[in-house]
């Protein structure tokens, strides 16, 4: 009987392509997007118990200045940590990519800014460090099993589909697995979708913070 062997060709990747390559870059913004949005609500809400946020609204700035400092400020550690992370994954876990190293750089940064502002958002309706511990599991949670870092979106039930879309975390990890599997650049619709989506988020996070900010003063 004749032998029959198939001729493989991959779309992305390769043989080698193993479960730590599919799931590095849903990782890079699962790790990004908890550290810096712990440590953002944290910070944040120790500025308002010692007084500090209290002290810069009464000065001639305006709320949207303050948040944009702090913004600015958070962003720094954030930049940092989210570079760190990005360096360790492809250079010492070695795991593929097949993109360009800045756009996940970038979308590991909008990622950040995402996170930084839901934890000055989300910090407004905490009193104690305690209370804004509760929100993790609330802000997190949620994401991990619905984002397509686990379990396909695709294969969720179809209310659940509409739920993940409209997490930031899905479109982070799309995106990054978009770069680092498919090789995509900025002429990619997806990728440019989903950049397009996380800095909407941004927008819409930066604004609710600086109306919660408001109310607070109030």
């Amino acid at each position: 009987m004749p032998v029959l062997e198939p001729s493989l060709d991959y779309l992305h990747g390769g043989p080698g392509l193993d479960t730590l390559d599919y799931f590095g870059g849903a990782f890079i913004g699962l790790v990004v997007f908890f550290l810096v949005f712990v440590v953002t609500i944290i910070a944040f809400l120790r500025e308002r118990s010692q007084g500090t946020l209290e002290r810069l609204m009464a000065s001639p700035l305006r709320r949207a200045d303050i948040v944009v400092g702090y913004i600015g400020g958070f962003m720094v550690v954030a930049a940092v940590q989210a570079v760190e992370v990005v360096i360790f994954t492809l250079y010492a876990l070695h795991v593929h990519n097949q993109g360009d190293v800045a756009l996940i750089v970038l979308l590991t940064l909008l990622m950040t800014l995402v996170a930084v502002n839901l934890g000055i958002f989300l910090s407004m309706f905490a009193t104690t460090e305690f209370q804004a511990v509760q929100f993790i599991p609330l802000a997190i949670v949620p994401q991990v099993l619905l984002s397509g870092i686990v379990f396909p979106v695709a294969t969720e039930p179809g209310w659940l589909q509409v739920v993940s879309r409209l997490l930031p975390l899905t479109y982070g990890v799309d995106g990054l697995r978009d770069v680092m599997l498919k090789g995509n650049g900025l002429t990619a619709g997806p990728l440019l979708l989903d950049i397009a989506v996380v800095v909407a988020f941004a927008v819409a996070l930066i604004a609710a913070a600086t109306a919660t900010l408001r109310r607070s003063a109030a």
